[in-house]
């Protein structure tokens, strides 16, 4: 394969889409990586967008290193990182079924292998479910619901186009901050320490509400 098809950055509407050869060793797909992104540099210059790796799995590490070379060496903002593993919906949803846009966004469920680190915002159109923990500093938006299989020690945003049927749940709570469509709550210091069940959080009468989870 030509090695100019070996690392492809394509615009979307969403935003950009940075396909990787999977095949090449990735100390090879980095010197490619790093050459493409000098070459390429005016196409990010002052962007501010979401990218998305697709065609092979990234390690965190990995991953981390492609994000360095695109901050060192560019003047691109990423306001965030999107999965380049998306669902495509048509093959969840039956043919002929036409789902509302509020069932839809419980229906479709993204899952992320991995902890959600500091400065990443992981964000799905569905719910979103974890397995690892939301680190401080780590923010998770999903219009459908959210389950962390860990710790979740950052924010996290259920219903962010508007549901507050949405739900929250982790099996150690202790965010920063929680947001349920358009309500938020912060926890109190007291409510952070010691050993906790699992947990889910819930809008009632225009509040949020914590529970354990039983």
């Amino acid at each position: 394969m030509n090695q100019e098809n070996h690392v492809i950055f394509k615009g979307t509407k969403n935003g950009i889409n940075i396909l990787l050869e999977k095949t090449i060793p990735f100390s090879e797909l980095k010197m490619l990586f790093e050459k493409k992104v000098v070459e390429s540099s005016k196409f990010f210059e002052g962007v501010k967008t979401s990218i998305a790796f697709q065609g092979r799995e990234l390690s965190e590490e990995e991953e981390q290193i492609l994000l360095n070379i695109l901050s060192e060496k560019t003047t691109m903002t990423i306001t965030f990182i999107r999965d380049g593993q998306k669902a495509d919906t048509s093959q969840l949803i039956p043919e002929g079924i036409i789902l509302p846009e509020d069932i839809k966004q419980h229906y479709i469920t993204k899952y992320h292998k991995g902890s959600v680190r500091s400065g990443q915002c992981l964000y799905f159109d569905g719910s979103v479910v974890v397995i690892g923990d939301v680190n401080p500093g780590g923010e998770i938006k999903a219009s459908g619901n959210i389950i962390v299989l860990g710790q979740l020690k950052g924010i996290a945003h259920a219903g962010c186009k508007g549901m507050k049927e949405a739900f929250i749940s982790a099996l150690y709570m202790i965010p920063v901050q929680l947001r349920i469509a358009d309500i938020i709550t912060r926890f109190p210091e007291e409510n952070k320490k010691g050993p906790k069940p699992p947990e889910f959080a819930y809008v009632e009468e225009g509040q949020i509400y914590v529970m354990p989870l039983a």
